[in-house]
C-alpha cells in the first residue's frame, strides 16, 4: 500500500522551491509529487503538497536519505524563511 505524506504550508503563492523539491523526493524513492494552491475552503491561499512512496520501507529509507541530502537541507532551510508548515498528515492508501 502506498504511503502518502500531505503537507500544508502558509506563504506566498510561489511554487519555485516546490518545483525543486519534486526531483529531490523522486531521487529518494517517491513515485509522485504533487503541489498546488488551495482555491476554496478554510485553507484558501495555502500550498498543499502530496508526496507518495510505494510502501513503508521506501518511505522510511527515502525520507532518511532526503534528510541527509545537502540539496534537500538547503531547500528546506530556504523554504522555512518564507513558508510556515501548518499541518502534515501521513496516509496509508490504495488505488481503488
Amino acid at each position: 500500500m502506498a504511503i502518502v505524506v500531505v503537507s500544508r504550508w502558509k506563504g506566498p503563492n510561489d511554487l519555485t522551491l516546490a518545483r525543486q523539491a519534486g526531483p529531490l523526493f523522486k531521487k529518494h524513492g517517491a513515485v509522485s509529487v504533487r503541489i498546488g494552491v488551495c482555491y476554496s475552503g478554510q485553507y484558501t491561499g495555502q500550498l498543499i503538497a502530496a508526496v507518495a512512496f510505494p510502501d513503508w520501507g521506501a518511505y522510511g529509507s527515502g525520507m532518511q536519505a532526503a534528510m541527509a541530502d545537502p540539496d534537500y537541507q538547503r531547500l528546506l532551510a530556504e523554504a522555512s524563511k518564507t513558508f510556515e508548515l501548518q499541518d502534515r498528515s501521513v496516509f496509508v492508501g490504495e488505488d481503488v
